[in-house]
């Protein structure tokens, strides 16, 4: 390949990058332990080192032998001069093997194998900016690459890819998404010595990884996996859309290399944030980091540390409680309303909150009202693995049903846990495939399922085209009425003037809740100067009737929306009060008398 090799400078590890020249640093292997040729006793023998260079248009390969001179300690230094750093890569053999490196920029696949890059090519961004959408105007979409679009009817060219999920930017932009959250596409392990014996996939990607890799396996071409992200993020971007990456770091490794790989994820590919794991990844780092400083960050929690970070609104609480809380109320339970009042208005000036009925680990939405129990005997270990607190009601049969009442229910249901999930002061979190009652036939651990269980059934997009459209219109009116979801935390006052309040609760009857561990009827008003918004929860099994409170100047109250469908949109409530069957939602409109 015509390469000038010589004696490197050990400086730290890694790759430096100079004028046509590379200097590489890297671990030697050690000396280990062999039976000697009489298998009588141990002896230590001396690993052999070698460096293999690749040309990355071709895939062509030189091995070097590595000078006892180029040894610094315990560490090889080697600086090759003479070729453009960008066209070639690299491996690094122990003993023949290729090994781990961890101090890598980054990887590509050239036939089959791993290469590490010594320079990222370059690519085309021309003049991509990051959106910069607060955490409180985003509504967030969690999808995995390969699942979203894997099924033959998901209708497009390039099936399971990153191309894949730039096709379907349209359809999200229809249904009002201005973010997506991709899962694992690093290139984790699929199939580790943990569930080897029983063939198992790892789909979600959780777990041992090159975290500065890019899975080959999303990519129409391997070798061009990385330009399809970067393409996908450039797509995004041109349609004032957001990508943030879920990266779940093992325990193990130090702060500094954690960083790395965020700045060349938040660099190399301009993702505009993060999901991580506070108990794998230094937080408080994470938001002092200069590089990082302008992308966002969430995580399950942040320890104390965080509140010391001045930039408080780039990072949000991915935040399970509203997932309980609602489930709890959307059943029925006794006890619940409560947690419903102080989950709807979750919201806080010094960071967002992530807030979802559901996600990859648990029930779909449609699964959450179709099953009472998981059902995940596919996974291989006696369908005991799994959460069994899945706060779901299967509506009077378990499983798919042909019985009118209970199908009336579950529509029901489904349209009641898409209020739930919208309207409320925190970003929606859309799990994909919930807008068109995706299911998972019960499973609520899909982790090993790279199959149609957990790939999403494009069909069903037509069967519940209804669902769609009601989600939608829930995503369109939440951007359009301020009131349901002001640029400022509610006061809980009159800031208007009009003896309303700018959002209070009621019972049945107007400006009284009954006992919280009672009731499963609640009312939530909001009220702005000339006009209000009372959405109607009865989540009893019975039909109730609720008084609602009165409008200045005689105003009246008009039916927007109805769960169960009884009312018609434009409906005026007679008398001052509206009857609201069981487990059903209805939506009203005010506005004064002027």
């Amino acid at each position: 390949m015509e390469w000038k090799i010589k004696k490197g400078t050990p400086w730290a590890y890694g790759v430096w990058i100079g004028e046509k020249q590379i200097n590489l640093v890297f671990e030697a292997a050690q000396r280990k332990k062999v039976k000697d040729r009489r298998q009588t006793k141990d002896v230590l023998k001396e690993s052999e080192n070698r460096l293999r260079v690749y040309r990355l248009s071709d895939g062509t390969s030189e091995d070097i032998r590595l000078k006892t001179e180029w040894k610094f300690g315990d560490a090889y230094a080697v600086s090759l001069v003479g070729q453009n750093p960008e066209d070639y890569g690299y491996q690094i053999l122990q003993d023949g093997i290729p090994v781990a490196v961890p101090d890598s920029i980054g990887a590509v696949t050239v036939h089959g194998e791993r290469v590490h890059l010594f320079k990222i090519p370059e690519f085309d961004w021309e003049d991509d900016k990051a959106p910069g959408i607060d955490f409180d105007d985003i509504y967030l979409y969690k999808l995995h690459v390969k699942g979203f679009t894997k099924q033959s009817r998901s209708n497009v060219k390039f099936r399971g890819t990153f191309s894949g999920v730039t096709e379907k930017l349209s359809y999200l932009k229809s249904l009002g998404i201005n973010a997506i959250e991709l899962m694992p596409v690093y290139d984790f392990v699929v199939t580790s010595e943990e569930n080897s014996r029983d063939e198992r996939k790892n789909y979600w990607g959780y777990g041992p990884a090159d975290y500065r890799a890019v899975k080959p396996d999303y990519g129409v071409r391997p070798e061009l996996a990385a330009d399809e992200l970067r393409s996908l993020v450039k797509a995004f971007h041109k349609e004032g859309m957001e990508v943030y990456l879920e990266i779940l770091f093992d325990k193990a490794g130090d702060t500094e290399k954690k960083l790395a790989c965020l700045r060349y994820w938040a660099t190399a590919y301009h993702v505009d944030g993060f999901h991580l794991s506070a108990a794998t990844t230094p937080m408080a780092d994470v938001l002092s980091d200069p590089i990082l400083s302008d992308k966002k960050i969430m995580s399950e929690n942040f320890d104390g540390s965080c509140d010391r970070n001045p930039e408080g609104r780039r990072r949000a609480v991915y935040h399970n409680g509203f997932q309980e809380n609602m489930r709890r109320f959307l059943r029925g339970d006794a006890g619940a309303a409560d947690g419903f009042t102080d989950s709807v208005l979750k919201r806080s000036r010094e960071q967002g909150y992530i807030q979802y009925m559901t996600n990859n680990n648990g029930f779909t939405l449609m699964d959450l009202v179709s099953y009472n129990s998981r059902h995940n005997a596919e996974n291989g270990e006696h369908n005991l693995d799994g959460t069994d607190q899945n706060l779901s009601w299967n509506c009077g049969e378990e499983g798919p049903s042909r019985k009118k009442e209970v199908n009336r229910l579950r529509r029901q249901q489904l349209k009641n846990g898409w209020i739930l999930n919208i309207f409320q002061q925190g970003t929606p979190l859309i799990y994909a495939g919930d807008e068109f009652g995706n299911s998972q036939k019960g499973n609520n651990n899909a982790w090993c399922q790279d199959n149609p269980i957990s790939w999403l059934d494009w069909k069903l997009l037509t069967k519940n085209l209804w669902l769609f459209e009601f989600v939608r219109e829930l995503i369109a009116l939440r951007k359009k009425e301020k009131l349901l979801h002001p640029s400022e935390p509610f006061k809980m006052t009159d800031k208007n003037s009009n003896g309303l309040p700018d959002v209070s609760f009621h019972g049945k009857s107007p400006w009284f809740c009954e006992d919280g561990n009672r009731t499963r009827c609640m009312g939530c008003m909001y009220a702005g100067k000339n006009e209000a918004w009372y959405f109607a929860y009865n989540m009893n099994s019975v039909r109730e009737t609720f008084a609602l409170p009165r409008l200045p100047e005689n105003g009246v109250w008009e039916v927007y929306l109805d769960t169960a469908e009884f009312w018609e949109k434009g409906q005026t409530a007679a008398d001052g009060e509206i009857q609201v069957e069981d487990h059903s939602i209805v939506l009203l409109h005010g506005t004064s008398g002027k």
